[in-house]
């Protein structure tokens, strides 16, 4: 497969190469470039201690609510 898209790349005439090849440098840089901006904003997530670990000092430690009781229903 890569073979024939190498060769029908090469049958295109030099100038239409130089033209494919510089599109796909600017869209590779374009594409940086969006991460790059994208990551500036990035914020880590707290290190959160699982359920087990709540020795560790180098952990958010989360105390998370205990879930509703439901009461069963009386069949009469």
């Amino acid at each position: 497969m890569a073979r024939a898209g190498s060769k029908a790349f090469q049958a295109l005439p030099t100038p239409v190469q130089l033209v494919l090849l510089a599109a796909a440098l600017l869209a590779g840089m374009v594409g940086c470039s969006a991460a790059w901006v994208d990551q500036q904003s990035y914020v880590p997530a707290p290190n959160i201690c699982r359920a087990h670990e709540t020795w560790r000092t180098d952990c958010v430690q989360v105390q998370r609510p205990a879930p509703p009781v439901q009461q069963a229903e009386v069949v009469r």
